[in-house]
């Protein structure tokens, strides 16, 4: 891997359900924007809900694309290629079976809305555990810059200790299941958004989430747009 600069790429571990399944479609279509292809889409937005208004409230998780962070975005470690996380990731599936998840709702996470899980998944959170110490040997460690800006935040002791272990406080005990559909709001533009993502995700709340995969979303530069760059099956049962 090329020495830090201003260009220098990042990959996160992902989980992102598989395209043309129902889930995958409403999701992309919400956020405007295809992580697999790049391409940028039609939310058919209702009369209430203006463009300038979806694109405001959409703006952070349209760049990250649809998923839930398994492990955090890293540079590569020295000397180590995306082909060399790829192998890896493969090798990482190939020992994880696939599972159902509990099923998703909409929620607030602090000021964001997102689907979460209705219940704790075990299975699940193991699963993003491994991820985060398994395929650490990929991450290049975080800059002294990084750190003093991870823990500005108003942090729990446990989460700056992983901030300093891990580059990220929200990892394995302190991780929670979400996808973002929103970026932080005021409280009050949340209820109005909340019942529009209720109608608008009906058809796949209140069933099982399949988990059958996972994938490296890459970012070509700081702030710019992540995209899918390789999928890993799961074991089948």
């Amino acid at each position: 891997m090329s020495v830090l600069n201003g260009n220098t790429p990042r990959y996160g571990i992902y989980f992102s359900p598989h395209p043309g399944s129902l889930l995958y479609e409403l999701g992309t279509r919400w956020l405007g924007r295809d992580a697999i292809t790049g391409e940028s889409l039609e939310p058919g937005l209702p009369d209430h809900l203006h463009q300038d208004e979806w694109l405001r409230v959409t703006e952070s998780p349209r760049r990250y694309g649809f998923h839930a962070t398994l492990k955090p975005p890293f540079r590569l470690a020295e000397n180590l290629q995306l082909e060399d996380l790829q192998t890896a990731l493969h090798d990482f599936a190939a020992k994880h079976d696939r599972f159902e998840a509990p099923a998703l709702k909409i929620g607030s996470l602090g000021h964001f809305l997102a689907l979460a899980l209705s219940e704790r998944s075990a299975i699940f959170s193991q699963l993003a555990a491994d991820c985060v110490t398994e395929l650490d040997k990929f991450r290049a460690p975080a800059t002294e810059e990084e750190r003093i800006k991870r823990l500005r935040d108003s942090l729990s002791e446990r989460e700056r200790e992983h901030v300093m272990r891990w580059g990220y406080p929200y990892v394995l005990d302190t991780w929670k299941f979400h996808m973002s559909l929103t970026g932080s709001l005021p409280v009050s533009s949340l209820p109005p958004l909340e019942e529009h993502l209720q109608n608008r995700f009906a058809q796949v709340l209140h069933r099982p989430l399949l988990v059958d995969s996972v994938c490296i979303f890459h970012e070509p530069y700081p702030g710019g747009p992540f995209r899918i760059v390789e999928r890993a099956q799961l074991r089948s049962l």
